[in-house]
C-alpha cells in the first residue's frame, strides 16, 4: 500500500509538534558528538500596531438631499430609551392605542378629528353687496 503525498504533508506538523513536545517535557537536547553546539539570540516577535479606524475616511463628500423615504422613516427607539420613558408596558399601550384609533378609522361615519375647511356662503347676497357699494359711496 503506498502512502500519498497528502498524508505526508498531514502527517509532518503532528511529527514535529510532538517532538517539540518531547522536548519541553524535561528531556535533554540532543548535542551534537563534537560538543560544538550553537546557540541562536533571543527574538523577540511581536505584533503589528493596529491601525487607527478613522470613522470619517469613507465618508460620504455628496450630501443627498432627504427623501421621501428618510422624513417617513422612524427609528424604532433604543432599549435605553424605552428604560427611560417607563419601560415596556407603556410603549405597548401607547402602540395598541394607536392601532385602536386606526381601525376605529375605518368604520362608516367616523370623523377624524381634523376635519376640512368648508368655504360657508358670503353674507350678503348680490343685491345687497351693490346697494352696500352704493351707499358707502355717498357717505361723505
Amino acid at each position: 500500500m503506498a502512502i500519498s503525498t497528502h498524508a505526508i504533508f498531514l502527517a509532518l506538523p503532528l511529527v514535529f509538534s510532538l517532538k517539540a513536545m518531547a522536548q519541553d517535557s524535561g528531556k535533554e537536547a540532543i548535542v551534537p558528538a563534537d560538543g560544538n553546539a550553537t546557540t541562536l539570540d533571543t527574538i523577540r516577535v511581536t505584533a503589528p500596531r493596529p491601525e487607527f479606524l478613522d470613522l470619517d475616511r469613507f465618508k460620504n463628500p455628496i450630501d443627498p438631499k432627504s427623501s421621501r423615504f428618510d422624513r417617513a422613516y422612524r427609528e424604532p427607539p433604543s432599549l435605553e430609551q424605552v428604560g427611560q420613558n417607563g419601560g415596556v408596558i407603556p410603549l405597548l399601550v401607547g402602540y395598541v392605542a394607536q392601532k385602536v384609533a386606526k381601525g376605529a378609522s375605518r368604520i362608516p361615519g367616523w370623523k377624524d378629528r381634523e376635519q376640512p375647511a368648508i368655504a360657508r356662503p358670503p353674507p350678503l347676497t348680490e343685491e345687497q353687496m351693490k346697494r352696500a357699494a352704493r351707499l358707502q359711496e355717498s357717505a361723505p
